[in-house]
Order: C-alpha cells, then sequence, then structure tokens
C-alpha cells in the first residue's frame, strides 16, 4: 500500500482549479471559468469556494476535500436515476433554506423517521 505525502499549497491550488475545470452552472449549465470562483474559507484540506455564473449570475458553494489517497473524480450519492430526475428539479430558493432552518430548529425526534415519510 502506497502512503502518499500530504499535499502542499502548490498542489491544492492546482487540484482545484482541475475540480472547477470540470464544473458547469446548475442554473444555465455553461461551463465555470476560473474568475466565477472565490475562496470562501479554508481549512487545511478542505477549501469552501463560492461560485457567481458569468453567463447567468447564478450563485453557488462548492466544498472540496483534498485527500491525496481519495478516488480521482467527482464523487456523488445519487443512482443515475436519481441524478437525472434532479436535473429537472428547481432550483433551492432563500425561503426553501429558511423553512429547513426553522424545521430543524423546532425538531425534536427521530432524523431517520423525519426523512423516510
Amino acid at each position: 500500500m502506497k502512503t502518499e505525502l500530504p499535499l502542499d499549497d502548490n498542489e491544492k491550488r492546482r487540484l482545484v482549479f482541475k475540480v472547477i475545470s470540470q464544473l458547469h452552472c446548475l442554473d444555465c449549465g455553461q461551463a465555470y471559468e476560473r474568475d466565477d470562483f472565490s475562496l470562501a474559507h479554508r481549512w487545511e484540506d478542505v477549501w469552501v469556494l463560492t461560485s457567481q455564473c458569468h453567463h447567468c449570475h447564478g450563485r453557488g458553494h462548492i466544498v472540496i476535500f483534498m485527500h491525496p489517497d481519495a478516488a480521482s473524480g467527482p464523487i456523488c450519492d445519487l443512482t443515475p436515476e436519481e441524478a437525472g430526475s434532479a436535473e429537472h428539479l428547481p432550483a433551492i430558493s432563500a425561503d426553501d433554506v429558511l423553512d429547513m432552518h426553522l424545521l430543524l430548529s423546532e425538531f425534536d425526534g427521530d432524523f431517520e423517521e423525519l426523512f423516510a415519510g
């Protein structure tokens, strides 16, 4: 088993640029440009970026976890069928986020039961 050394800052930047070069705007589907992203926060191996599409001005966030031994490519826990149906859903709005915040702040129960229904 090969043990990788920790990534240095230059390797982390290269990884971030590689990841964002493969992303497309969820609102309009256009490819992002490097300048569409800015660093919002950084912990050692976790970077949080904000995006604003230069085509439609849609905003988003991306979280990149950097581990030298991780598998390459994007990771998604959706099945291909779920991913296909999710493409047709409307974007999450600020009201959706506030509704979820209120639900969770008042919730005192079993999350599995809550999300199973």
